[in-house]
């Protein structure tokens, strides 16, 4: 497939990125509710990567701000058929992020990617 154009041309993107993002408790040395997070990515990452060949998986953490952020990546082609599936396994992942004390602020979002 080819790369889709945007901004009149002036930009284009192949790859579609899911992104899950919340805030954790704590200082991020000793966390208890970001080591929690990081045990829900590890039993998922499996699953996620099963998604497509192409799939990306990038875990991001600021520290300063306590956000813990997984971006799920795939080449555009493959993204259609993840998006009916209703991204998965992402309602296992967001339900059990709910259920971590001291995570707030889960939201999800769908963005265009381009490596340059």
């Amino acid at each position: 497939m080819s790369d889709v154009p945007l901004a009149n041309g002036t930009m284009s993107f192949n790859r579609v990125c899911r992104e899950i993002r919340c805030k954790f408790s704590g200082d991020k040395s000793d966390s208890k509710s970001l080591e929690e997070l990081g045990k829900v990515l590890s039993k998922n990452l499996p699953a996620i990567k099963a998604v497509s060949e192409e799939m990306t998986v990038n875990r991001l953490i600021c520290g300063s701000c306590n956000d813990f952020k997984i971006q799920m990546t795939v080449a555009l082609e493959d993204f259609g058929a993840w998006e009916e599936s209703g991204f998965a396994p992402e309602s296992e992942i967001l339900e059990a992020i709910d259920k971590i004390e001291g995570v707030d602020g889960v939201e999800t979002q769908t963005i265009t990617n381009m490596v340059l």
